[in-house]
């Protein structure tokens, strides 16, 4: 589902902050442009990514063919992870913008926010300040560079040296899909941290209103996920990693920052709700006390037909704080926390098989 946006006759997106007097916050870096650029395409953007994967992959393919290389399986199966990372990144990073998008929309109904306000987080939330993303990006790529000195290189990378032409391409690639990742990282802590911003600042708690509290879920569990998909791959193309004690550290760093970018920007919304259920729960727990005292006057009394009333409010009572007490004050459905905390475990445990399996054989 894409996010409500504005278009011009010619079918093109409108700047969300054009024509209301809102003078955007920062200039946006080039990925937001090619973002934008690929919403107005007349193909599918999962089509476009998609196809920039086979160049790359291709590419690789050509200049591996070219060195007579072609015949390693292994270095087929890395070269394919390598062409389709940085498309991956890419299409995650346009996928976690609309969702954002969409999430802003869908909370529409609980956030003390006006139109305004309003259009100018949604322009926040799915935009990166320029300058910012290509220190970040950069930054990535050079600690990529450092950690080849460090880990212990997979088997499948040892041809690598002997093709000099094809090794350019490969580290070219390889490069950027390191400084993406950085990008990615950075994407990540400032679209979390805005999540968190706006929860604590901006929306209205209200049990009766509980779909809307939801909506960041989808987001933080997108992100969690995509994080280690490309990590977990990445593993698993190369199982030899998983006797490189930095590499292991690392997905573990990894794993555990998944977990957080998933629950911690909703945890400010889950103490608000928790409170705010405590709250009700404590009023009942005033009227039961009320009522208590008049149905024991009343059958002291022997005012029957007041006890019969009363017996009815207090089951009335007791439904509401049953109803109350059920209430979850997690903001997340329960599929959508199933969804993220099985693509934390099961692909971890399957390269631990895989790895296993494959130590077995060469015994």
């Amino acid at each position: 589902m894409e996010p409500t946006r504005s278009y011009s006759s010619s079918g093109q997106v409108v700047d969300p902050l054009a024509g209301i007097g809102i003078q955007r916050p920062f200039k946006a870096s080039w990925i937001d442009h090619i973002n934008d650029w690929v919403i107005n395409l007349p193909i599918s953007a999962w089509v476009f990514f998609f196809g920039i994967g086979i160049i790359l992959f291709a590419l690789q393919v050509l200049f591996l063919w070219l060195e007579g290389g072609l015949r390693d399986s292994d270095l087929l199966r890395v070269i394919a992870f390598n062409g389709f990372f940085s498309p991956f990144l890419l299409a995650l990073i346009y996928l976690l913008d609309l969702q954002a998008r969409v999430a802003l929309d869908a909370m529409r109904p609980v956030l003390a926010l006006d139109e305004s306000d309003l259009e100018r987080y949604q322009y926040e939330i799915s935009h990166m300040p320029a300058r910012l993303v290509l220190i970040t990006g950069f930054s990535m790529a050079t600690f990529a560079i450092l950690l080849e000195r460090l880990w212990i290189a997979p088997a499948s990378y040892t041809e690598l040296g002997q093709m000099p032409i094809f090794t350019l391409v490969f580290q070219v690639i390889d490069k950027s899909s390191a400084f993406l990742f950085g990008v990615f990282i950075y994407h990540t802590i400032r679209q979390l941290r805005l999540v968190n911003f706006i929860n604590v600042n901006y929306v209205r708690i209200s049990l009766s209103h509980f779909r809307p509290l939801q909506a960041f879920s989808k987001l933080t569990a997108t992100t969690a996920v995509g994080l280690l998909a490309g990590v977990y791959g990445w593993m698993i193309i190369n199982p030899d990693l998983l006797g490189d004690p930095v590499i292991i550290g690392f997905a573990l760093a990894i794993t555990a920052l998944a977990v957080t970018v998933f629950a911690l920007p909703l945890s400010s919304i889950h103490n608000r709700m928790k409170l705010e259920k405590e709250k009700m729960l404590d009023v009942l727990d005033l009227n039961f006390g009320k009522l208590f005292s008049q149905l024991n006057q009343s059958l002291y009394n022997e005012e029957h037909a007041a006890v019969e009333r009363l017996n009815g409010t207090i089951t009335s009572l007791e439904i509401q704080y049953k109803r109350i007490k059920a209430l979850p004050t997690w903001p997340w459905n329960a599929e959508t926390a199933k969804f993220v905390f099985s693509a934390i475990g099961l692909p971890l445990i399957l390269a631990i098989i895989q790895f296993l399996v494959e130590q077995t054989i060469r015994m």
